[in-house]
């Protein structure tokens, strides 16, 4: 199949879910990506990398690492792919036998935590000062996957944006759009737009988080 797939485990107590998708560049094998909550660690402390990582440490293993390396908590007696491979086999079990290959958990690696700033719409605008530049989508409001509203937003503030253009060519009696009707449109819409958006950021965020 083409497509992509979340799967989560049976047990609710298992903070943790898989995306699993085609691996592009070839008609076999699958990428997967394990996305996990911090209470995980409760039950699988082995998940956590080194905390204690140095910025001239990098690239050695740690949350702040794009790839990082194995975790220190994974002895050379027991893997992160051993370690993997047995929590795939008790957590989801059926997933497990379709996969099951060793080349794909000996590949595994902990990525760094994902962490977000506390957002603040006041004062923010999606357009330059001038008018000559407006963003919408992941350049102007990033969010993350856990309500899957990343696209509908975007699409939401495209439609916002026109709409602005939209109403000041009617206001100025305009059959085509001027220079100056374009940038007034895209200073009110990089004005607006941020105080509608920050609440769906603010529910991915903390839908991302899990439960309390």
């Amino acid at each position: 199949s083409d497509g992509t797939y979340v799967i989560n485990p049976s047990s609710p107590d298992c903070k943790f879910y898989i995306i699993a998708s085609p691996r592009p560049e070839t008609d076999q094998g699958l990428s997967i990506s394990m996305v996990c909550y911090d209470q995980i660690l409760e039950k699988y402390p082995w998940l956590a990398p080194p905390a204690d990582m140095k910025i001239g440490d990098y690239g050695k293993g740690g949350w702040e690492d794009e790839y990082s390396a194995l975790p220190g908590t994974v002895t050379a007696e027991e893997s992160l792919s051993d370690n993997l491979m047995k929590l795939f086999e008790d957590e989801l079990p059926a997933f497990y036998n379709a996969i099951k290959d060793d080349d794909i958990f000996q590949t595994a690696r902990i990525n760094r935590r994902v962490t977000w700033l506390k957002m603040n719409a006041e004062g923010t605008s999606y357009s330059t000062q001038d008018g000559m530049v407006a963003l919408i989508g992941d350049a102007a409001h990033a969010m993350t996957a856990a309500m899957g509203e990343g696209c509908n937003t975007a699409m939401g503030s495209a439609v916002k944006l026109a709409d602005r253009v939209k109403a000041i060519m009617e206001q100025n009696g305009e059959e085509e759009c001027s220079l100056n009707t374009m940038s007034d449109a895209f200073i009110q819409y990089g004005c607006s737009r941020p105080t509608e958006v920050k609440p769906v950021q603010e529910g991915s965020a903390a839908r991302n988080m899990g439960p309390k």
